[in-house]
């Protein structure tokens, strides 16, 4: 009996050791498998914010390459109102994550000699031999016109971006326009105040006026032209000023169409844009028609249908003047953000 409790206890005793050497084994395996996984976690948490910081640091120098967007136009660009497409194309590029800056050159009523001559790609000049003073303090009268011959009617009204500051013949200052008394849309005189006082000197008739507009700064920027009806005579001479414009940048260029008119109104002109500009062309018409033929319901007027017909902007996205509703503004803004992507000029 006594050797039977001593078999016993002796095997009690060596279950008790195994057990405890099992429950360390077990916890020394455990303690492994945890350092283990946190070894791994942040592994792979360094190493995520790790690209996390590399995409980061990429995406930044793409910015800084890119520069920025400029858009030159219009009535269309200028926007109605305090809104324009160019305020939805600025939250689009920015949820693409490119917060590039995105400068609005639209001036309304503007004829594209105009915009073209405050971009650049059709200089304005001097068009008679002007005197200018050798202190800053004063006014000097200076007539301008525009290289191809024709008036240039720049500085009407308070929104002139792409004029000052510029520099004429070596000096730089502002220059100033006087609005006609009988018509709004036009400048009835110049002036040229220069930044710093020099000697007196005369700037002789044909030099180039260059515009804050020219500035190289904006060859390398992604550049959107919108030329509306003002300012041309035939399909061909619209297609020759776009030419003008895109010769004078770098590249990285979209056209936009008119939005004015229908099918039938705008054939010779859309058919020439497509040929000449390709996949760098938006025709604003035929793209709100489409999206107004996917949203027609039982509130579309039998006028809006008639208009969507034959090709037309409907009344809900421009007036009869092609000037774009805030909807309107959204719809093109989005092709645009993603043209620019197709395009690659976000790589």
């Amino acid at each position: 009996m006594n050797m039977n409790k001593k078999v016993l206890f002796i095997i009690a005793v060596v279950m008790v050791f195994v057990s405890v050497v099992v429950v360390f084994a077990t916890k020394d395996k455990n303690q492994e498998l945890i350092v283990g996984i946190n070894d791994y976690s942040r592994n792979y948490i360094n190493n995520r914010q790790d690209r996390v910081n590399k995409e980061k640091e990429e995406r930044n120098k793409l910015v800084e390459k890119l520069k920025g967007v400029v858009c030159w136009g219009s009535s269309n660009t200028a926007g109605e109102g305090s809104v324009s497409y160019i305020d939805f194309l600025y939250d689009g590029l920015k949820n693409l994550g490119y917060d590039l800056p995105v400068e609005n050159k639209g001036v309304k009523d503007e004829s594209s000699i105009d915009i073209l001559g405050r971009q650049g790609s059709i200089p304005l000049v001097v068009s008679e031999n002007a005197a200018i003073e050798n202190s800053n303090t004063v006014i000097n009268p200076i007539k301008i016109k525009s290289s191809n011959g024709v008036a240039t009617n720049i500085l009407c009204g308070d929104k002139n971006p792409g004029v000052n500051p510029c520099v004429i013949n070596g000096v730089k200052g502002t220059i100033f326009g006087e609005t006609s008394e009988t018509d709004a849309t036009k400048t009835a005189s110049f002036y040229f105040q220069r930044e710093n006082s020099g000697d007196k000197l005369t700037i002789p008739a044909g030099a180039v006026i260059r515009t804050e507009g020219s500035d190289k700064k904006y060859k390398d920027y992604i550049n959107i032209m919108w030329l509306e009806r003002k300012g041309w005579s035939t399909p061909k001479e619209l297609i020759e000023q776009e030419k003008k414009f895109v010769n004078s940048i770098n590249g990285k260029y979209i056209i936009i169409g008119l939005a004015d008119g229908d099918d039938e109104r705008n054939k010779e002109i859309d058919r020439l844009m497509e040929r000449n500009f390709g996949d760098k062309y938006i025709n604003p018409r035929k793209l709100l028609v489409e999206y107004s033929k996917q949203n027609i319901d039982k509130n579309t007027t039998e006028f809006n249908k008639e208009k969507i017909s034959k090709g037309a902007i409907p009344s809900d996205l421009a007036d009869n003047n092609g000037l774009l509703s805030v909807t309107g503004y959204k719809v093109l803004s989005n092709s645009i953000c993603e043209k620019i992507n197709s395009l690659g000029y976000l790589k």
